[in-house]
């Protein structure tokens, strides 16, 4: 249907394919990808606490674009009811100049059928030339479906971004995480997915405003979701730990309930490289590194960790890293702010002893 600017009913179709988007508006977008400009970041909201809130990997997000933005239009969209109100002051001061909100109170639950297509909708209103959003488990259900109605390339689990002239450079792990690759891609809008962690959240600006506009989803094929349950498990989860106890090659399993004990005391968690996971020591939800887990801890107690490349990206962000290693010269030292030179378990051992 090139060139199209109305149909008779139904909806766009491309190679024969339904995109679920309303008449012509596939087609209009790509006629008018010479123009298409700006940031679309879908604010992905956390409501798993008492009150909802802007999930971290969001504000992350976008104050990764306000870093590499050349004047371009930031669009924000969320999706829910009267409750994220109260959430718009923060989603202004972090950058966002539109806020989109897809209004449907059956929508405060993620439907990612119902979150695509109305995703799917408003970029082709807005046209931007960059599509992203948090590598969550739901950004990993949502992006795909976008991107397959609007015929997008799609970069998953990105560690890095920069921009030159509306094209954007996405970082992302390859080959099992041995090497990082650095994608472009030849169509708009180009879409990637944003691992939590790698990206610092900047200061806001206070008093930001901005505008909202009410987008109203028809819910056309939307059932009602009875009830759902969040099986997630908090206890598991390093990202938000802000002290980690972290363990290599260099630690004995039989320290590791000793490090267990280190990391209870300090009010932390126990992380592991990729070694450990691979010796089937930990789940690979305690990962840290570019197969595993970017995190961001004030405090990475870093024991018996040699530091390859991968592991170091991801902890990147960490604000402090303390190094206990036999080996003065591991890589780890590059980034280490405090090197202690010894045995890890002993370490360990003494340490638990003290606290």
């Amino acid at each position: 249907m090139t060139g199209c600017e109305s149909c008779s009913g139904g909806s766009c179709s491309s190679d024969g394919k339904n995109k679920g988007l309303p008449p012509g508006m596939l087609e209009r977008y790509k006629l008018n990808v010479d123009r298409s400009d700006g940031y679309l970041i879908w604010v992905e909201i956390d409501r798993s606490g008492e009150y909802p809130r802007v999930s971290d990997v969001s504000l992350e997000i976008l104050s990764k674009v306000r870093s590499m933005n050349d004047g371009s239009r930031v669009w924000g969209v969320v999706f829910g009811h009267a409750e994220i109100k109260p959430l718009y002051g923060e989603i202004f001061s972090h950058g966002v100049e539109t806020l989109y909100e897809v209004h449907d109170k059956r929508l405060c639950t993620f439907h990612p059928e119902a979150y695509a297509d109305a995703l799917a909708q408003i970029i082709v209103r807005t046209e931007p030339a960059v599509v992203l959003m948090g590598a969550t488990p739901r950004g990993r259900e949502l992006a795909p479906r976008v991107a397959a109605k609007l015929d997008a390339g799609l970069t998953a689990d990105c560690t890095d971004l920069s921009v030159d002239d509306r094209i954007i450079s996405m970082t992302r792990p390859a080959f099992g995480g041995n090497v990082l690759a650095t994608i472009q891609c030849t169509a708009f809008p180009q879409m990637a997915t944003v691992r939590p962690g790698v990206f610092p959240i900047s200061d806001p600006s206070e008093g930001a405003k901005g505008t909202v506009i009410y987008w109203q989803y028809d819910g056309c094929g939307l059932k009602d979701i009875v009830s759902s349950e969040n099986v997630r498990n908090e206890e598991d989860d390093i990202t938000r730990s802000r002290i980690l106890v972290s363990l290599g090659a260099g630690v004995k399993k039989d320290s590791i309930p000793i490090a267990e004990s280190v990391a209870r005391k300090l009010g932390g968690m126990v992380s592991c490289s990729r070694k450990l996971v691979e010796k089937g020591w930990f789940p690979q939800s305690r990962q840290v590194g570019q197969s595993g887990k970017s995190v961001a801890p004030d405090v990475y107690l870093a024991f018996g960790i040699s530091g390859s490349v991968q592991h170091l990206a991801g902890i990147s962000s960490a604000k402090r890293v303390i190094s206990v290693n036999t080996d003065p010269d591991a890589r780890i030292g590059e980034v280490a702010d405090e090197i202690i030179v010894g045995d890890a378990n002993a370490v360990l051992r003494e340490l638990d002893r003290i606290l």
